[in-house]
């Protein structure tokens, strides 16, 4: 049996993604660039939401967040990011203060 999956506005067809079981990562963020534990191999996408404004990274083991120059994330907006495959972690930095941020895996 055929799924019909959901149609954009320019009549094309959008593909769900799953959500990796227990995928998710919780990160509190602060001034320091902090990062995520490796993501799952098989993860192609990740969607972060923030709970105050940050700015991220995807990258090695050793990547790390600009609060200048890395991509900008306003609170409580979901981004979905395909995850390359020389990247296996997430960075975040907080513009001031400190917040939560979410990492969630899906497949």
């Amino acid at each position: 049996m055929s799924t019909l999956l959901p149609l954009d506005d320019n009549g094309h067809p959008i593909t769900i993604l799953g959500f990796v079981p227990r995928g998710t990562q919780k990160l509190t963020v602060g001034t320091a660039s902090v990062r995520s534990t490796a993501l799952a191999a098989d993860i192609a996408v990740i969607s972060l939401i923030a709970t105050g404004p940050v700015r991220f990274e995807l990258g090695g083991a050793t990547v790390t967040a600009d609060a200048a120059t890395s991509p900008y994330l306003h609170p409580g907006v979901y981004v979905d990011l395909p995850v390359p495959g020389h990247a296996s972690h997430v960075a975040l930095i907080a513009e001031s203060g400190t917040c939560q941020a979410y990492v969630i895996g899906r497949t």
